[in-house]
């Protein structure tokens, strides 16, 4: 009973929904301190890391194509590989936390190498979680977090940290782990991938920096003091909207709370936080989501 309760998807859906209840909750009371007219009065004071950050948008989703591309070249396809990302991004974009970008990818392929692509799919997401959760344990350590009473900590625990990411990344699928129906389908799938691991975890960790520098550059170009502090705390901020589960659209709103609680007591600035937020949201999957939507093409 426990365990069918434990592992019933209408209870995950719940959880995930009074979670983001919770988030919105916290969301408005952040907002409803904001001067509104302070955001109408917001004007971008320097225009050159302004337009740097939307010209970054575009190297951003070519890494992500990139990655794609490579899941590509491993299973021998090369016939729409721009459509089907586009696909992707559409259905990752209403999707939690941006991982079923596979439904859309897979259907402009056989059904013979859909399980193939779900499987790269999910190694190459997984990557992108571990640059995620890397940057925010480096940020950690140098930063700690004040308001949960964290101080920074020391390279030892940082390294034992990182090594432990990359065990679970190459070799999860070698651990002595009780498996499950899903993952001992899925692990057959994975064989011989090293190579292809290393090449997606070196791209996301670029996509990474690169979605970083954005945000950092659009806080530059709205005025806030350059400081390489700020880049370490947005690191904090992908760490914490990493790990907090999202119903759809990138965790729009959440990582907005998220951003608020972080650097509030940084910065200051709540209209600035909020409208770079939203901003990077609107150029790094907004845009491209409703470009997507022609792109989205259901084969059976």
């Amino acid at each position: 009973m426990y365990k069918t309760i434990k592992n019933s998807p209408i209870l995950t859906f719940f959880v995930k929904l009074i979670f983001t209840g919770i988030v919105l909750y916290v969301f408005y009371t952040q907002i409803s301190k904001l001067s509104w007219s302070g955001i109408k009065t917001l004007s971008i004071v320097n225009p050159i890391p302004f337009t740097l950050a939307i010209l970054l948008a575009f190297f951003n989703q070519y890494l992500e194509y990139r990655k794609w591309k490579a899941t590509l070249n491993f299973i021998q396809e090369s016939k729409h590989k721009i459509q089907s990302y586009l696909a992707g991004v559409l259905t990752g974009f209403l999707t939690p936390n941006l991982l079923g970008n596979f439904i859309g990818r897979m259907y402009y392929y056989p059904r013979a190498k859909r399980s193939k692509i779900i499987a790269l799919t999910l190694v190459s997401n997984g990557a992108q979680f571990i640059a995620s959760i890397f940057f925010g344990i480096l940020s950690l350590a140098w930063l700690g977090q004040k308001q949960l009473n964290i101080p920074p900590f020391d390279l030892i625990f940082t390294s034992i940290a990182a090594g432990i990411l990359l065990i679970i990344y190459f070799f999860f699928d070698n651990l002595p782990l009780k498996l499950k129906a899903w993952s001992t389908k899925l692990i057959p799938l994975l064989e011989n991938t090293k190579e292809y691991r290393v090449q997606i975890l070196v791209l996301s960790i670029l996509r990474y920096l690169v979605f970083s520098l954005q945000y950092f550059l659009l806080f530059q170009g709205f005025g806030v003091s350059f400081s390489f502090e700020i880049l370490g705390w947005i690191w904090q901020i992908y760490f914490w909207s990493t790990l907090a589960p999202s119903l759809w659209m990138g965790k729009l709103f959440i990582r907005e709370s998220i951003a608020l609680w972080v650097l509030i007591p940084i910065i200051g600035h709540p209209e600035i936080i909020l409208v770079t937020s939203v901003s990077l949201w609107i150029l790094n999957h907004g845009v491209l989501a409703l470009i997507s939507i022609p792109f989205f093409k259901k084969q059976v």
